[in-house]
């Protein structure tokens, strides 16, 4: 178990801590890659972010930290928790259907779409702007129990106010393609705390 969770951690740093940075390079410059187009500009950024991935393998120990031993106990937590998650996802699956792989890799961000692109509300979104960065958050913690290595935990916790941040500049971006119906959406729909009371 001790190995598995080693190799976790180490693919938290090397996959998780990227992930993030991608959105930071999309979202603030999304018209300019927009003129790049999907294809080259994922070209460039996924070869820039594997080039980090593989500079982070290479200090992976330093930053791992304190090995806090196996605690199964914070691995039953973290699978309650990932049973949450999935129970959501199940429960909304049938309103996610037209969110492929695509949409949600940002390919809309980066194409000059011909037609209106239609802003999604419906399922889970009818409950939360940024289900995904909420997941993503929570996931996080979750993972982090269960791989019980100091720095996963520092990695995840500041993932927070970073997926705030990534929220912030996708809806600046939003603002841009879908103008007064994403302000309304704004006002009507919480960003990453959801109001359980509104589904139905």
């Amino acid at each position: 178990m001790d190995h598995v969770r080693y190799l976790l951690g180490v693919l938290a740093f090397i996959v998780y801590a990227p992930g993030l940075l991608f959105w930071f390079v999309i979202h603030p410059w999304a018209r300019w890659w927009r003129k790049l187009g999907p294809p080259r500009t994922y070209l460039i950024v996924f070869s820039m972010l594997a080039a980090l991935g593989v500079l982070v393998f290479h200090v992976r120990g330093p930053l791992l930290g304190r090995d806090l031993g196996t605690n199964w106990t914070l691995i039953g937590v973290s699978l309650f928790l990932c049973g949450i998650f999935a129970w959501l996802g199940l429960r909304y699956a049938r309103h996610m259907s037209h969110l492929s792989l695509a949409i949600r890799m940002g390919v809309p961000e980066l194409s000059c779409a011909e037609g209106r692109q239609t802003l999604v509300r419906d399922g889970i979104y009818r409950v939360v702007r940024h289900p995904v960065y909420l997941t993503a958050a929570v996931t996080g913690i979750a993972f982090a129990l269960a791989v019980n290595y100091l720095g996963v935990y520092i990695l995840f916790i500041s993932a927070f106010p970073l997926l705030y941040l990534i929220t912030v500049l996708e809806e600046h971006e939003l603002i841009d393609r879908f103008g007064e119906e994403y302000r309304r959406y704004q006002r009507e729909v919480p960003r990453l705390i959801p109001r359980w009371q509104k589904t139905s």
